[in-house]
């Protein structure tokens, strides 16, 4: 326990709308380790964002949190070890305590996370001057040395510069030394390459990967993208319909996947090897969570489903040490349905491409 910095415990939020009550999340357990990096991979309205708001104490007004607890490790004032549910703590003692001084959040798109109104340098040093008092003149050097890490260049100069006279890789860097300047314990990342050409990708998941480790910081990435997880994260969350449905270190994910939901995300990724020619997609879409879901979430979108996965969700089945997935057909019980061979002959590649590269997959 001592290398623990989060645990999710059996967390379950339901959102007050005019339409009704919309159950997003149900029943997640997530945890992280010291200088770990765990990714939460799942479509667009999946609950990954919601889920890493709550581990931030900032969940919208009309969230209402069912059950489950967030716990959180850190070291207090005095240097001593503590631990704190973040869901039972106001917003004020957060916004203190945890929001950008031990929890700090990247979001994906700098132009709405940053200030126009406030230069780049205010903006830095505004979280050292609010959390420790930080003098002004000892705050703008630590923010200038700041810009310097994430790879800004004439970083005097860009300090006296506003939102809109930057690049779009340059804000998010921007946003990561904002990220940084309190030397947080814990960095979220939600979706932080959206909104940047492939080339500017790399650099930034480069840099946040240099980062982490220069400062032995633990790292959560919120993603759709199963391309930006293979490079950055050593277990992966795979989340459907307000649940994880599937989770394991990275390589069992990417080369012995068990969910029909995962295969399908995998299947997705772009694959200039592949002899269809066209782009594969997960028929359906995700299930409304205003009304309450009955079996299994994925069952209406699975060409495997049998009768049960209409009339009882499955448990998580263990597979591994580290890896487990909620489908029933991996009951003992149920018929041996293999993986796509499509996606079976693509993970072959992918494995000879990484052999070829001199790494292991074990």
């Amino acid at each position: 326990m001592a290398d623990k910095i989060i645990e999710i415990n059996n967390l379950d939020i339901s959102f007050k709308t005019t339409a009704g009550l919309v159950h997003a999340i149900r029943g997640i357990n997530v945890d992280l380790e010291k200088g770990e990096t765990v990714a939460i991979v799942g479509e667009s309205g999946s609950g990954k964002s919601v889920t890493m708001k709550a581990a931030m104490g900032i969940l919208a007004s009309n969230a209402v949190v069912n059950s489950g607890e967030i716990l959180f490790h850190y070291t207090d004032d005095d240097g001593q070890p503590a631990m704190v549910d973040i869901l039972q703590k106001d917003k004020r003692w957060i916004r203190n305590n945890i929001n950008g001084r031990r929890i700090s959040m990247v979001f994906q798109d700098p132009m709405t996370s940053l200030d126009p109104t406030m230069t780049i340098g205010k903006q830095i040093m505004e979280g050292m001057i609010w959390h420790y008092k930080t003098p002004k003149k000892e705050a703008w050097d630590k923010a200038v040395g700041l810009l310097k890490e994430v790879g800004i260049e004439d970083a005097q100069k860009r300090m006296k510069q506003y939102p809109h006279q930057l690049s779009g890789g340059m804000r998010q860097r921007v946003v990561i030394a904002i990220a940084l300047a309190c030397d947080p314990d814990l960095l979220i990342c939600d979706e932080p390459t959206t909104a940047l050409d492939v080339t500017i990708q790399a650099k930034i998941l480069e840099l946040i990967k240099k980062v982490q480790k220069e400062r032995h910081i633990a790292v959560i990435y919120i993603t759709h993208d199963l391309g930006v997880v293979a490079t950055v994260a050593d277990y992966v969350n795979v989340m459907y319909a307000g649940k994880i449905v599937e989770v394991g270190n990275v390589n069992e994910i990417y080369y012995d996947p068990k969910h029909p939901y995962t295969w399908g995300l995998l299947s997705a990724m772009p694959d200039l090897d592949t002899d269809d020619d066209r782009l594969y997609t997960i028929p359906g879409s995700p299930p409304n969570l205003l009304h309450e879901v009955k079996g299994d979430a994925f069952a209406a979108r699975n060409k495997y489903a049998m009768k049960i996965d209409d009339e009882a969700d499955p448990p998580m089945f263990q597979v591994s040490k580290t890896h487990w997935a909620a489908t029933w057909l991996l009951d003992p019980r149920a018929p041996k349905v293999q993986m796509p061979k499509e996606l079976s002959d693509r993970i072959e590649r992918m494995k000879e491409a990484v052999r070829s590269a001199g790494k292991s997959i074990d």
